[in-house]
């Protein structure tokens, strides 16, 4: 009779097979959760700094007495808007970038600047509009896209931009 003390050639090459299909399919696998997890964070920083620089614009617009015309840029990229406050320590607000296509920042009466969006984005649009109507209603409509500043990493994992609308009445 044979002796079974050992394995075939062909025995090895198929154990050898099945370790090599598990550990690419778990190769395959991880990478994958790591691409998700990364574009999920880039998406998740983009709609962060959207939804505090949508609030906080909204907030000053309203909080505002009057819209300095002469100091704002109207229906242009980068936009500025400059707000007469009540607070003359606020007065004048003035909302704007940093430089084109980059952080937004916000600047109140003599007061140094003060970023709203981190350095992880960038804004690559800015614009206020105007839509006031006559001296009863002063409102300002203000457009803004935000992408996620991937630097020299222009995977598509690191890549997100979102766009948003608003409109904003001064109450006062």
């Amino acid at each position: 009779m044979f002796n079974k003390k050992g394995f075939t050639l062909i025995e090895t090459l198929i154990y050898v097979a099945i370790v090599a299909l598990v550990s690419t399919g778990l190769m395959k696998f991880s990478m994958s959760m790591t691409s998700v997890r990364n574009k999920t964070y880039v998406v998740q920083e983009v709609h962060s700094n959207m939804r505090d620089a949508m609030t906080l614009i909204t907030k000053k617009i309203q909080e505002a007495n009057a819209i300095n015309v002469g100091s704002s840029t109207f229906d242009t990229d980068p936009g500025v808007l400059s707000l007469a406050m009540s607070d003359v320590g606020k007065n004048p607000t003035i909302i704007s970038l940093d430089q084109d296509n980059g952080r937004l920042e916000i600047t109140e009466g003599t007061s140094d600047s003060v970023y709203i969006t981190t350095h992880e984005v960038k804004v690559s649009n800015l614009q206020f509009t105007d839509v006031s109507i006559g001296s009863v209603t002063k409102n300002i409509q203000f457009s803004l896209t935000i992408n996620y500043n991937s630097g020299d990493n222009a995977s598509k994992d690191f890549t997100f931009t979102q766009s948003e609308n608003n409109l904003a009445s001064i109450r006062n």
